[in-house]
């Protein structure tokens, strides 16, 4: 979903320091891999500004689309 580090950090002083919040607000994990491929970064970034363990935080609820898409669809231009 194109969100940088900075969006993530701004987020969490703004007060979104929940994970599941912190989703909503910036759109992290709601790309087309669906959290798959940044999960981990985003939760590195979000123990970092937070001040987190892993163990502390719970994992947001993943939910498959609507409609299956092809990877096709996903890799297709415009």
């Amino acid at each position: 979903m194109d969100v940088s580090e900075e969006d993530i950090a701004q987020a969490i002083r703004e007060g979104y320091d929940d994970l599941e919040l912190l989703k909503r607000y910036t759109g992290c994990f709601m790309g087309p891999c669906q959290g798959k491929q940044c999960l981990w970064n985003v939760l590195e970034l979000f123990c970092r500004y937070t001040g987190r363990s892993l163990g502390d935080v719970r994992l947001t609820t993943t939910r498959p689309p609507i409609q299956p898409v092809s990877l096709g669809a996903l890799a297709a231009d415009g």
